[in-house]
């Protein structure tokens, strides 16, 4: 028995590492609006070797399959409206020629679906030119007086994503807002609180875009966490040239996938609510990612029954919604190798041996008739997304793979490292156990908080809590 059970250990040894090394798949929804009845998502997708064929979105007990290809924006060719908000403050002549020299690089890279609009700020709001062509926009740009001796930039802000709300939307078109300024805030009235437009921003279907001038870091850290909280570039003029902050911001977004869900049928009493998109190739999973979305009410419609089948758990796709899409171009994305599968067959095979053994020694015992969990719900790993919201690294992002535990702490082979006098060498860890995800103190001197409690167990995390420990404060998004 003995030589059997070892001969086991090294059959699920072999079958784990025999897994790839680049399996790992991850998926952002970076933007999801509802628009005549159809949703539409922008998802990134990274480190997909296989050409994706499927997609569903889950939106409570109901499934919706993609309605038509899946494409990246390039390959769709999508409508993106960029609407480039341009500080005319008397802060501004001495960068005219970069802020010229921007706006010819992002008409000449933006492609034949872009839509331009400018307007600027001061001590007011004000559009000056709509459904400019790209041949002009720099024109029109140049024209600008930097005169205003207000700057009223997080009301301008503001007015401008009332201005998107009131502006009629074309299907699954990208709508980019891009500030031009040197980022210094004068408003004598007071204007938007901060923390109010920093909400605002992160909830809007406008993705807000930030290009820096000048040398004031405060504030242009500041609009940076703006460009940050929306899913949006943080660029600075000065490091990089004004053509080549103009290239990046048009080329960003190409690579998306933009997918459209037909919600007829659906009933909603409005509100925001959690969206799950799958992405497949095949029968076999590659990614989900989810968000919320604010979904319109809708009257007199009756909500379509609950899907027939029984609801699979996270770690394999949905098989409700219909049949697979057409292969998509796999010119510009694909798919990876999902490792679960092969770890929980070997899993379910250990798991069948063992009871074959146990069985035979024990034959008085009857099988257990308990509900378990199976194997294949239980995931191998997660994909997160850390936030930090506090700190020497505010406002700064980074992806990462949980499988097993994260050691967060002062020491520099910690896996998330913080710097900070209350911080301790290793000074609390997010584990993955039972298919649910804790955050427990490792005994630190000066403490872990979630979502403002003291962490003094180990405390289920859910996606979006805020940790704090020392100065430092992040979320952890998954």
């Amino acid at each position: 028995m003995k030589r059997l059970l070892s001969m086991l250990a090294a059959l699920i040894l072999a079958a784990v590492l025999s897994v790839p090394a680049g399996a790992a798949v991850s998926a952002e929804i970076v933007r999801a609006f509802v628009c005549d009845g159809m949703l539409y998502t922008y998802v990134t997708v990274d480190g997909a070797e296989k050409p994706i064929t499927k997609a569903e979105a889950k939106i409570g007990t109901q499934t919706f399959s993609a309605a038509g290809r899946l494409e990246t924006v390039r390959q769709a060719g999508s409508p993106v409206t960029w609407l480039i908000l341009v500080d005319n403050s008397n802060s501004m002549p001495a960068f005219r020629q970069e802020v010229d020299a921007f706006a010819g690089s992002l008409a000449q890279s933006a492609g034949e679906n872009a839509r331009f609009i400018v307007a600027t700020f001061g001590d007011v709001f004000s559009v000056t030119g709509e459904d400019v062509p790209a041949g002009e926009l720099s024109e029109q740009i140049g024209g600008i007086p930097f005169d205003e001796k207000v700057t009223r930039l997080h009301t301008a802000i503001g007015q401008a994503l009332d201005y998107f709300e009131k502006l009629p939307r074309e299907r699954n078109e990208l709508r980019c807002m891009v500030i031009l300024s040197d980022a210094v805030q004068y408003d004598p009235d007071g204007g938007i609180p901060y923390e109010e437009l920093l909400e605002r921003v992160s909830h809007s279907d406008v993705i807000l875009h930030s290009t820096g001038l000048g040398d004031d870091q405060e504030a242009l850290d500041s609009l940076g966490r703006l460009a940050n909280a929306s899913g949006g570039l943080h660029q600075l003029i000065g490091p990089l040239t004004a053509e080549e902050v103009g290239a990046a911001l048009a080329e960003n977004g190409n690579g998306w996938f933009v997918t459209g869900f037909d919600l007829a049928g659906y009933a909603s009493a409005g509100g925001m609510e959690r969206v799950t998109v799958t992405f497949a190739a095949g029968a076999e999973l590659v990614c989900r990612a989810e968000t919320e979305v604010e979904l319109p009410a809708q009257e007199g419609v009756e909500a379509s029954p609950p899907e027939q089948a029984l609801p699979l758990p996270d770690s394999r796709p949905s098989t409700s919604g219909g049949t697979a899409l057409p292969e998509a171009d796999t010119s510009e994305t694909g798919s990876g190798w999902l490792v679960l599968p092969v770890i929980a067959a070997v899993v379910v095979l250990a798991a069948a041996l063992v009871a074959v053994l146990l069985t035979k020694k024990k034959k008085a015992v009857p099988a257990p008739t308990e509900p378990r969990m199976e194997a294949e719900s239980v995931p191998a790993g997660i994909y997160m997304r850390l936030e930090v919201l506090h700190g020497e690294l505010n406002g700064v992002s980074t992806d990462l793979e949980l499988r097993g535990e994260l050691v967060i702490g002062g020491d520099s082979n910690c896996d998330i490292p913080l710097h900070g006098e209350n911080v301790s060498p290793r000074h609390a860890r997010v584990i993955l156990s039972g298919g649910a995800v804790r955050l427990e103190d490792l005994g630190s001197q000066g403490g872990t908080s979630l979502n403002g409690a003291a962490v003094t167990q180990p405390a289920v995390l859910r996606s979006g809590d805020r940790i704090a420990i020392g100065d430092a404060a992040f979320r952890l998004w998954f």
